[in-house]
């Protein structure tokens, strides 16, 4: 079968299940095109050449970045259902973003056939939660792989499974996510570029909201951040703090990922 894999990832937690995701389901003779949304061009006026999709997204307070919810919101209709892996990726181990998009997309005339919630490391610790450790971070993936196993082994076989949110907890976390992209602008204020920026503008040029510039021989953060994490985590210097303490980049590795300019 031919699919379709759009994910959105700040930090490289989405991509690292996209990518694992799409080597899984080639290795069962399907062919799989991986779209990161930030780069969309004309693809989903095609969308019904696809046999099935994937969408990822990652969760920011309970549900997924705006930047998702549009890119949903735009997906066309379709006359011919079309066979759909909606999946989340988050610090704990659920969200809602997938039920919102379950709703959105059967409206469309897409079959949600599987709907995942999969725990990843935790990249906002520094603020929720804790630091996870090198063997907490290894079980986590570990357990993300198997996750990922059970998605394909569904799908492969085509079974439904379907990890449901209930209508409370969706009100709930609509409710959580309204007040924390209320409250990104001021968010946004406790990141801050210090003396050990070298001013490669990687922050820059790697931005998805173009949010980060360099002004009067610095780089300055601006009110239109989605607080995705992506510059402290790629920052070569390790030079971005947040409320002015420097943060440890556990996602170092896994950043590398993405397809950073």
């Amino acid at each position: 079968m031919n699919g379709i894999l759009f994910y959105f990832s700040g930090t490289g937690n989405t991509k690292w299940v996209a990518d694992r995701i799409e080597d899984k389901l080639c290795k069962l003779d399907n062919t799989i095109h991986k779209v990161n949304i930030e780069n969309l061009d004309d693809v989903l006026i095609k969308i019904h050449n696809y046999d099935f999709i994937i969408i990822g997204t990652p969760i920011y307070a309970e549900m997924g970045p705006k930047l998702i919810q549009d890119f949903v919101n735009n997906i066309p209709k379709v006359k011919e259902k079309i066979k759909c892996i909606l999946y989340s990726t988050q610090g704990g181990n659920s969200g809602c973003e997938t039920e919102s998009m379950h709703k959105i997309l059967c409206n469309k005339g897409y079959d949600v056939v599987i709907k995942v919630n999969i725990k990843m490391i935790n990249n906002y610790y520094f603020s929720v939660g804790k630091k996870p450790d090198e063997a907490e971070m290894a079980n986590i993936l570990r357990d993300a792989e198997k996750k990922v196993d059970l998605v394909v082994d569904k799908f492969s076989k085509g079974e439904v499974y379907l990890e449901n949110i209930n209508k409370t907890r969706l009100f709930l976390g609509k409710i959580a996510s309204k007040g924390f992209n209320k409250f990104l602008p001021k968010l946004s204020n406790n990141l801050k570029s210090t003396e050990h920026c070298i001013k490669c503008g990687m922050c820059v040029r790697n931005c998805p909201k173009g949010n980060i510039v360099f002004e009067n021989g610095g780089v300055v953060f601006h009110s239109n951040c989605i607080l995705c994490l992506r510059c402290i985590y790629i920052c070569p210097s390790n030079a971005i703090v947040y409320k002015e303490k420097r943060i440890d980049q556990i996602e170092k590795n896994i950043i590398k990922l993405l397809d950073i300019k």
